[in-house]
């Protein structure tokens, strides 16, 4: 997908399909062939040959490029932000449950800020100025061109079948931040998912770079949020939850809070363990607030499904109207793991 004249970037979609995709989504595939063949399949394949043994996620559950589903005429849109340095299918499973409960989903990479840059040493890393604006950039392209009927760029299959009246985003860690920020600056997010990071630091407004903040004139907070905090992130360590929690406790509009026990940085991602600075969310950790005290990070299959389950259910409240299990629910199901709170200005 083409960003403004020079910048193209992969994009991966998920969306409700035929009836006949579903033997092939529930047999599952490899998570290789999210690359086409190329540089970057083979670079994604030595990734998953030489990884931890902690990345155990190997196996994505979607078909491949099928038809969409006939009906309804218009699915609700979610868009991904990726974390600093992953990939744009760090959170197929979030992705694959969206889709299967009748919503369009986009994510984009974010090209100088994914794992490959990382590795090549050439990352932008968390750059709250210029690329800050860049991701939003990246996220404002895929909406577009998801809510535009002759957007050459999407399959013709998929084109007008998204619902201008029904967007929303999520993303997870510098991909929260991002969420956070266009939010504020795309009048047709209505909702937003925070995972594993604040949304503000002080005054409702977004984070951002100072110098980004005096281009554009940060706006407050404004759309209702999830966000979900693991206890044992290790950005703990840094007061990052406890001004998660502030945010919760002062947003300015509908609010939940899911609280994630034994969960690190990147228990919410299918990438946990792939290298070892991804290691922060599953197999062996220390207590963030007990250095001496190890223990074992939250099982990541049921670390990212209670992650998928949240975010659903909170798209499908905010943009249908109406769930088909509450976030009440799923903390109750799970209670000895997951904790939900709600607040309404």
């Amino acid at each position: 997908m083409a960003v403004g004249a020079t910048r193209r970037v992969p994009v991966q979609l998920w969306y409700p399909a035929v009836e006949s995709a579903r033997a092939e989504a529930e047999s599952g595939r490899s998570v290789l062939e999210f690359e086409p063949p190329g540089p970057a399949r083979e670079q994604w394949a030595r990734l998953n040959e030489q990884a931890t043994p902690y990345y155990t996620q190997r196996v994505m559950h979607a078909a491949d490029a099928p038809k969409s589903a006939e009906e309804p005429a218009r699915f609700p849109l979610v868009v991904i932000s990726h974390c600093n340095d992953c990939l744009r299918f760090s959170y197929m499973v979030v992705a694959e449950q969206l889709a299967a409960h009748g919503f369009i989903v986009g994510a984009p990479d974010h090209i100088d800020n994914t794992l490959y840059d990382a590795l090549a040493g050439t990352s932008v890393g968390v750059d709250l100025n210029d690329f800050l604006e860049q991701r939003r950039l990246d996220i404002l392209a895929l909406t577009d061109a998801l809510l535009d009927p002759e957007a050459e760029v999407i399959p013709d299959h998929l084109r007008g079948r998204a619902d201008p009246a029904r967007v929303g985003m999520v993303g997870h860690s510098f991909g929260a931040l991002t969420a956070a920020y266009a939010s504020t600056r795309d009048p047709r997010i209505r909702a937003i998912g925070i995972l594993a990071m604040v949304a503000s630091l002080d005054n409702r407004l977004p984070v951002a770079g100072d110098q980004l903040a005096a281009r554009v004139m940060l706006q407050p907070l404004s759309k209702p949020a999830l966000f979900l905090l693991a206890e044992e992130d290790r950005l703990a360590l840094f007061g990052i939850n406890d001004i998660l929690r502030e945010n919760f406790k002062n947003y300015p509009t509908r609010a939940w809070l899911a609280t994630l026990a034994d969960a690190g940085h990147y228990s919410v991602t299918n990438l946990c363990g792939i290298v070892d600075v991804y290691a922060d969310g599953c197999g062996p950790g220390v207590r963030v607030g007990n250095l001496f005290e190890r223990f074992t990070y939250l099982n990541i299959d049921l670390a990212t499904d209670l992650t998928a389950q949240l975010v659903r259910s909170f798209f499908e409240q905010e943009l249908n109207g109406q769930t088909e299990t509450s976030l009440a629910q799923i903390a109750a199901r799970a209670s000895a793991v997951l904790k939900v709170s709600e607040r309404a200005p």
